[in-house]
């Protein structure tokens, strides 16, 4: 671990910016997607679930192989730059593919497209997310760079929903609005982060196939782990039922057809408050504390989208800010407690391979999420609904309501339960603070 009291002003900036754009990408993915699959395309919803299922199933075996291998670069390189620069070029060939294509093209191309959009930007997600993990072995200064990865990552989401939200002109649909901008502040701010971070690391150990197996062992290394580990595949589970279901929740659930990106971008600015006052925080709130304060939150918002007043913009413009307060504050949590296993092995004298950890306990994080989307659009096509067929009338599809507050409910009660144990004495609690071992703040 590179142990440093303070990070440079242009560090600090270009460990942050690139979640500017992955921002934009994240809502695209996670929000327009579907509904561009379901009403630009005009695809069926089962084909849509199997879509979504397959790409977003992409991005594991990516994060395994950047996770296995991430630490393990060539040493005229350095650790981190090539893996980036891979996973950047995936990003722009997807993008421009997506963008190029006409909606006569064939599926396979859209997935084939997507699936290269999705494996960049796993690349580059686990080679940023790593970087920033080991830019200090300081847990307050670690703190503060994923606070302001946080911060700058709203203010992405605000930017891109408000480009969502505006007057779309020539462009076919929110989501292909969006990636045209992130595909090149991708370009942009990966290169920020490889001119000023270093990447001087020595290279860990020689190349080999075991390697793939080493993000798994982390996994199930010992008890901490694989309670953190659980606690990230429910908040990706939770994380995926309430994005991907949130547009037809308007739509089809609330009869608001047209107030779903002005929804969103009350979310984001919203979300951006809380982050702020989450920074401002410091080390005032225990990990533990903050994820347990947020999963209750989670868990009485869920429910309360049950008494949403149906055709209320105001309500829903309402429940939406709420909900945005709390909505990344449980993640910023969850990767501070993933830093705080890193440095134990830091002070254990062995590498902390910072790399294998972060693909590692996205692993189970992906996973859900996956397997999550994929089960909601097998409920629709269950239950028989089509979001091309629907009308709009207040609740047109009961279940749009449903499966995101009550499956929502079920997770933050499993996530409440692991919590309460890390909080009754478990070794993931985060030790006294002590200096340059202080429990990091939440964000």
């Amino acid at each position: 671990m590179i142990k440093r009291s303070t990070l440079s002003v242009p560090q600090m900036v270009a460990l942050a910016v690139p979640t500017l754009v992955f921002a934009g990408y994240d809502l695209a993915r996670r929000n327009y997607l579907a509904v561009y699959l379901t009403d630009d395309l005009k695809l069926s919803v089962d084909a849509v679930g199997w879509l979504i299922l397959i790409v977003n199933l992409a991005s594991i075996p990516a994060e395994l192989l950047a996770g296995a291998f991430g630490d393990h670069g060539m040493q005229a390189f350095g650790r981190r730059r090539q893996w980036m620069v891979l996973g950047t070029l995936l990003v722009a060939a997807g993008v421009m593919a997506l963008e190029a294509r006409g909606s006569a093209w064939p599926g396979l191309v859209t997935g084939g497209a997507l699936v290269a959009l999705v494996v960049g930007w796993a690349l580059s997600n686990v080679t940023h997310g790593a970087w920033a993990l080991e830019a200090t072995g300081d847990a307050v200064q670690r703190a503060r760079v994923f606070g302001w990865r946080s911060v700058v990552g709203i203010a992405g989401s605000i930017g891109f929903s408000a480009l969502a939200a505006a007057p779309l002109g020539l462009a076919r649909s929110p989501f292909l609005a969006i990636l045209l901008p992130v595909a090149i502040g991708a370009c942009v701010t990966h290169a920020l982060l490889i001119a000023i971070v270093d990447d001087r690391r020595p290279v860990a150990g020689g190349w080999s196939a075991g390697l793939l197996a080493q993000p798994l062992r982390l996994l199930i290394a010992d008890a901490p782990n694989r309670r953190l580990a659980a606690l990230f595949a429910l908040n990706g589970a939770h994380t995926a039922l309430t994005a991907t279901c949130y547009q037809y929740v308007v739509r089809h659930g609330l009869g608001l057809p047209g107030w779903g990106p002005t929804g969103l971008l009350v979310q984001s600015v919203c979300a951006a408050i809380g982050m702020l006052l989450v920074v401002r925080l410091g080390g005032r709130l225990s990990a533990a504390g903050l994820l347990r304060f947020v999963l209750w939150t989670n868990l009485v918002l869920g429910l309360a989208l049950l008494a949403v007043p149906v055709r209320d913009p105001a309500a829903l413009l309402v429940w939406s800010g709420l909900s945005g307060l709390f909505s990344m504050a449980d993640f910023m949590a969850l990767r501070l407690l993933l830093g705080e296993r890193i440095d134990a092995r830091a002070r254990a004298g062995t590498d902390s391979l910072a790399a294998a950890h972060y693909a590692g306990f996205h692993l189970p994080f992906n996973l859900c999420a996956a397997l999550a989307a994929g089960a909601l659009f097998l409920g629709f096509w269950l239950f028989g609904f089509d979001p091309n067929a629907a009308p709009a009338p207040a609740r047109a599809f009961a279940p749009v309501m449903l499966v995101p507050s009550l499956a929502g409910a079920v997770l933050m009660l499993l996530s409440l339960r692991i919590v309460d144990r890390v909080a009754a004495g478990s070794a993931l609690a985060l030790p006294p603070a002590d200096g340059n071992d202080a429990a990091p703040a939440k964000s």
